[in-house]
């Protein structure tokens, strides 16, 4: 076995160290390389931490409801913003793919044994979204 410890004139520890920093480095540059392009510095819903908000929209915490039932978690997400319906459904419809979400014929999206809905409301300028992230049913068609 290679001792890296006289190699680099580091102690044993030292070269744990390294090798963690590096590791960690590594994979916070996959992280960031992999992300759909404008994620990385995006906000995310709170309820749904793996969901960005798309730009212009600013999530409604007191209006959203999470739980958790036996067959996995309900949650609604609301965020609201003065951005145009078809900008936020373009943004989600390039932004949930890459995050393992795919497109059902019914407009629906599946990941992992479960159901993402979009709904959205428009006023004027207003638009307000509503996410849903419901347990797919076992006969739900894919």
């Amino acid at each position: 076995m290679l001792n890296f410890s006289c190699i680099l004139g580091v102690s044993s520890r030292g070269v744990s160290s390294v090798f963690t920093a590096t590791v960690a480095g590594v994979m916070v540059a996959a992280v960031l390389l992999l992300a759909p392009a404008g994620l990385s510095a995006a906000e995310f819903f709170r309820s749904i931490d793996d969901l960005p908000l798309a730009p212009g929209l600013t999530e409604v915490v007191e209006e959203g409801v999470e739980f958790d039932s036996p067959a996995g978690r309900i949650v609604t997400a609301v965020a609201a913003g003065d951005v145009r319906s078809d900008t936020v459904i373009a943004f989600y419809r390039k932004a949930l793919p890459p995050l393992g979400w795919s497109k059902t014929p019914g407009g629906t999206y599946h990941r992992e044994g479960e159901v993402l809905t979009l709904r959205l409301e428009s006023g004027g300028k207003a638009v307000k979204l509503m996410i849903r992230v419901v347990p797919a049913q076992p006969n739900m068609a894919r």
